[in-house]
């Protein structure tokens, strides 16, 4: 579902024809999505349309008995109005049950679920469309929902009663994107649904779909039009489009930015509007595909000109975290902006981040130069002390420190730093779930990051730590479903959560899909040293003795001073039969 469609869509008409009219009146809104829809057209078009359709009439059967009305938007998106709210509740559970009993009869739960979200509100019609704050947030909570659930706000709950035999839980106060204020959000389940799809999480998020997730998108930022012929508003706009170019050039790790249409195909376009009013400017914003042209993201902007002397800088970096949310970071993107007030602090910290995920000597050394720089500026900047810490771990870890005790040491008086911030922060609960592990204690390592994971379901990279955890502590087909997991929450994924993704492959001895995993990741990424390793292995393994030399040979080029027991030394694998299988395949294309 495209979300640029959220907020209108054509009124629905009934069985009969007529039109269903709404106008100022609070209904219950209901909107659902087929899961993992655009990776089952891509293996199977016929089979996907046959599951859409099969599932679709389901579901939709019963918002009918419930005298729900139905507009179904192409494919697989299914969006329902009811005038008595009391029956929106149970008219998602019924159809959630049935939906579960149509996989059981047919023993295959592989595909054909569907998340659903539920708002009560006030809706408008205008010439046709519906126009809603209830609908936007209505798919904003089922893009949440995992498959088999329905997410649902308190207005909801207060209106419509509980299904009997549902799994009713509180999910907490959430801040939906592009909504303004935080909503109080439940969720319901059905009995058994959500332990059968535990059980498929290693293999949910299947090769097609990490193609696309593994590719840094590309965008275009065209000028932004000045609303008016005053000086002031060109200058103003020629300054904000310079600056969001220089802050994504310094992010190349995650976003690649285009010059023009001629130079590379552009995945999505960023254009927009400034507007100087007497002593305000107003911008606009506009993120837009740049295939079918549908806006995925846009926001407006004002400012007071005489309040700040670098306001163009200040909204350049709020575009910069919008596109960061929407492209690839998630929910992450929110955590790191919400940790401090510098934008100056905030810019080092994302030029630190960028350098640090190269996995190279000198890119970590630059990392651990921008977070003390962005912790000068701001030295409450949680996220900051955060990631400084995992450079000191990472130290450990690589084999790249001089004197491990003192790198814990210091990683751990930065955990205790950041807790004393915020002891619940996610990002803080993650590095202390490394310390524990490094000080031996595995039990309370994973409990810390599980915790982390339930207070930030959507970041991208909080999910991938725990992978990398899992790879620590020997659990292999977990650190798959984790890496793989926070591929599906992105359209594109950072290049370490790929290589990782790869490496733990190579552990399960998967050695075809690694190759390929770590062949993607170098497509958008080819200095990054760490895929060249496993594409190594991964070439050895299958008998391509010479293209696993030439891939050693990059490797060399691109870390001169690579060793294989330095990097052992760095414990990339707790089981030591697991490390000298891939020790011995890295000196059968010629490492020493």
């Amino acid at each position: 579902m495209n979300m640029a469609t959220v907020g209108k869509t054509t009124a629905p008409r009934s069985r009969t024809g007529a039109s269903f009219a709404i106008s100022g009146q609070g209904v219950g809104v209901l909107a659902a999505d087929l899961v993992g829809y655009s990776e089952l057209v891509f293996r199977d078009a016929h089979h996907a349309v046959t599951v859409m359709r099969d599932t679709r009439r389901v579901l939709t059967e019963i918002l009918h008995k419930q005298d729900g009305r139905v507009v179904e938007t192409p494919g697989d998106f299914v969006l329902a109005f009811f005038n008595d709210p009391s029956r929106l509740l149970v008219a998602a559970y019924e159809a959630q049950d049935h939906l579960y009993r149509y996989h059981q009869a047919r023993d295959d739960f592989s595909s054909g679920h569907w998340k659903i979200g539920l708002e009560f509100g006030v809706i408008h019609v205008i010439d046709g469309d519906y126009y809603g704050n209830a609908i936007n947030v209505a798919a904003r909570l089922q893009s949440l929902a995992a498959p088999g659930e329905i997410w649902f706000t308190n207005a909801v709950s207060e209106i419509s009663r509980p299904p009997e035999g549902a799994r009713i839980r509180e999910l907490g106060s959430k801040q939906l994107k592009n909504i303004g204020d935080r909503l109080q959000v439940w969720c319901a389940g059905i009995p058994g649904y959500a332990e059968r799809m535990d059980a498929l999480r290693p293999v949910q998020i299947a090769l097609p779909s990490l193609d696309r997730s593994l590719r840094k998108p590309v965008l275009l930022v065209r000028p932004f039009k000045q609303i008016g012929t005053t000086k002031r508003g060109r200058l103003i706009s020629e300054a904000l489009v310079e600056e969001i170019k220089l802050i994504i050039s310094r992010l190349s790790g995650s976003i690649a930015i285009t010059q023009s249409l001629n130079m590379a195909s552009p995945n999505y376009v960023l254009h927009g509007s400034v507007q100087s009013l007497n002593e305000r400017v107003r911008i606009t914003a506009q993120l837009a595909s740049a295939t079918d042209g549908l806006t995925v993201w846009a926001d407006r902007f004002e400012s007071d000109l005489n309040s700040s002397f670098d306001f163009q800088d200040q909204i350049a970096r709020d575009i910069v975290s919008a596109l960061q949310l929407t492209l690839t970071e998630g929910e992450q993107a929110q955590l790191w902006r919400r940790g401090t007030t510098s934008g100056q602090a905030w810019e080092a910290f994302q030029r630190g981040h960028d350098h640090e995920r190269r996995y190279t000597r000198q890119g970590h050394q630059r990392a651990k130069a921008c977070y003390q720089e962005a912790l000068s500026l701001d030295p409450e900047y949680l996220c900051a002390l955060v990631a400084l810490g995992f450079c000191h771990l990472d130290e450990v870890r690589l084999g790249w420190s001089n004197n491990e005790s003192a790198s814990l040491a210091i990683a751990a008086a930065l955990c205790a730093d950041a807790q004393a911030l915020a002891s619940d922060h996610p990002d803080a609960l993650a590095l202390q779930a490394y310390i524990f592990f490094f000080g031996g204690h595995q039990t309370e390592a994973k409990r810390a990051m599980r915790k982390a994971v339930a207070l930030a379901p959507q970041s991208i990279e909080i999910i991938a730590y725990e992978g990398a955890l899992l790879d620590l502590i020997g659990d292999f087909a977990g650190a798959v479903g984790a890496y793989k997991e926070a591929i599906s929450i992105s359209p594109y994924a950072a290049a370490w959560i790929g290589a990782n993704l790869g490496l733990s492959l190579l552990a399960l001895n998967e050695n075809t899909e690694a190759e390929w995993v770590f062949k993607e990741v170098l497509k958008n990424h080819p200095d990054y040293a760490r895929a060249w390793i496993g594409l190594t292995v991964a070439l050895v393994r299958q008998g391509s003795i010479r293209d696993a030399e030439a891939s050693a040979k990059t490797l060399m080029t691109l870390d001169p001073r690579f060793t294989i027991n330095g990097w052992a030394k760095s414990r990339p694998f707790s089981n030591n039969t697991i490390l000298e299988h891939f020790t011995s395949d890295l000196r059968a294309a010629g490492l020493t």
